[in-house]
């Protein structure tokens, strides 16, 4: 069958890039995954070989500017992915600490897993003050109100999410972000739209998890 857009016939391919991030035709990472570990491997090679070279505050500057964006980059995207494939990413961050050689220095560096947290977060409080499309912002817009006293804990935010019994759908990003959404404290939400006050919140709940 034929898709249109805009009178435009579309071709169904397998995959689809978008800004740097490759999506399967069923929105699956493993290959995007799988082709940014093997590069931020390669680049961790390369400055271990080079170790000597180097003292330990410039590894760690190489390693956050030349091989970390590699893992972080759209990584509220695929937060959700397989527990191996992120594992990939963790084991990589402890052999890059491995490297730079010096735990004063690495004690400081946040865990990839609290920057895809963090990101994620960021990206939804974005979705849920309407700065997106209309379509998603519907999406993100049914707030699940407090009637029960067992709601009376919850942040006047707490959205209720769709359920679903396959885990795909629990992995992608919305659903996902939703569970995380709704364990936040009232706390780190602003009287008003605030980014920079929203960040500061998230970022001392999830360092204190």
């Amino acid at each position: 069958m034929s898709v249109q857009f805009h009178g435009t016939s579309l071709n169904i391919s397998k995959n689809i890039g978008i800004l740097g991030v490759d999506i399967s035709s069923d929105v699956q990472f493993r290959g995007h995954l799988e082709d940014k570990v093997k590069l931020a491997s390669k680049k961790l090679g390369v400055l271990n070989r080079a170790n000597h070279c180097f003292t330990p505050d410039q590894r760690l500057m190489l390693y956050k500017s030349q091989i970390r964006p590699q893992m972080e980059y759209c990584c509220h995207l695929w937060a959700g992915a397989h527990k191996y494939q992120l594992e990939s990413f963790d084991s990589l961050e402890r052999r890059a600490m491995r490297v730079v050689d010096d735990p004063r220095l690495t004690s400081g560096i946040e865990p990839l897993s609290l920057r895809r947290d963090f990101a994620s977060l960021c990206v939804f409080y974005c979705l849920y003050n309407g700065l997106c499309s209309e379509e998603l912002f519907n999406i993100t817009a049914t707030v699940y109100h407090r009637t029960g006293r067992h709601r009376q804990v919850v942040h006047p935010h707490v959205l209720q999410p769709q359920w679903s019994r396959t885990a795909q759908f629990q992995r992608c990003f919305l659903s996902r972000t939703f569970r995380l959404w709704n364990e936040l404290p009232a706390q780190v939400f602003p009287r008003d739209y605030s980014m920079g006050f929203f960040k500061r919140g998230v970022k001392r709940f999830l360092q204190g998890r």
